[in-house]
């Protein structure tokens, strides 16, 4: 090689890109500069995906549940009334020849124009909402309560007592089948336990689920001096009839001294509570007042 080979020297610049590796090559001294590619081998490249696309073959997690309403409860709840123990056991309220004894309705004296509306398996959401109805109308009704729904809502059991409603045992688990007697007492006594823990009331009304006289809470109610109240007028709210269909199933039968049934909870009570709204101004302008259950007993002849 000449001296003035060693002279020329040749250069080569290694440029690395996106889509291949280039090549630089010139030689010193000299103007033409080449250029060559090596294209980037397709199974080693790494394809971008979009983030969001709906196309990039992932599957998108699901919308988080609407999930079950909060109920309103007021900012402070209300305080349990005092537990001072009355003078007289609250059962006393209830009139001697109804302790132990069964009533689906009653005969008032004169005949008098009162009724007992009654709801079923509270305290639950839709309480709240006819409890507004009920004050609206200045009526006071009687709710027959589940133990295990205490647990859920005890701001609203304490607002319906505050309230001047009267209270009923409806049993812990609302259960049908026949049952032993320690279980009987259980569903009973953890129920009353329980209510006067949360409100400081003691009830000696009970109304046995699905109005099963025999599978043995009723007897043992009985046996410890409960009223059991059964009922003259089943609305069937259960069914999800129209508020007119609900109303007019009251409408059509009221008599004096009678008890209607209905349920706060257990479902969607929104037929319920329209209809509460048809049935009160209407049997108040036949001249019906409504009554809590323990009045109803007291006005019986």
């Amino acid at each position: 090689m000449t001296g003035s080979q060693h002279s020329k020297r040749f250069s080569q610049i290694l440029l690395c890109g996106v889509s291949g590796i280039f090549i630089l090559s010139f030689n010193h001294g000299q103007v033409a500069v080449s250029l060559s590619v090596i294209e980037a081998q397709a199974q080693n490249s790494v394809p971008i995906q979009p983030m969001n696309s709906s196309e990039d073959g992932m599957e998108k997690p699901p919308l988080p549940p609407l999930g079950k309403p909060d109920p309103f409860i007021p900012r402070k709840p209300f305080p349990p009334p005092s537990l001072k123990k009355p003078e007289k056991p609250y059962y006393s309220l209830i009139p001697e020849r109804y302790q132990g004894k069964t009533v689906h309705n009653v005969y008032p004296r004169n005949q008098e124009k009162v009724i007992a509306l009654t709801f079923d398996d509270g305290p639950w959401l839709e309480t709240l909402k006819i409890l507004a109805v009920l004050r609206q109308f200045d009526v006071k009704a009687t709710f027959f309560i589940l133990g295990r729904n205490l647990v859920l809502y005890p701001e609203i059991i304490q607002q319906v007592v505050q309230e001047n409603h009267a209270v009923g045992n409806h049993s812990w688990t609302h259960s049908y089948p026949k049952m032993e007697p320690q279980k009987a007492k259980a569903e009973i006594e953890n129920t009353s336990a329980k209510l006067q823990l949360m409100t400081g009331l003691k009830t000696r009304l009970f109304r046995p689920p699905g109005g099963i006289l025999d599978n043995g809470v009723a007897e043992y109610a009985r046996s410890k001096n409960y009223a059991v109240i059964m009922w003259s007028i089943d609305t069937k709210d259960y069914q999800q009839a129209s508020a007119e269909i609900l109303a007019n199933r009251v409408l059509n039968q009221a008599r004096p001294g009678d008890i209607v049934l209905m349920h706060d909870g257990g479902g969607n009570r929104f037929q319920t509570i329209e209809a509460l709204k048809i049935m009160i101004p209407e049997l108040q302008k036949q001249g019906y007042r409504f009554v809590t259950i323990p009045e109803l007993l007291s006005l019986s002849e």
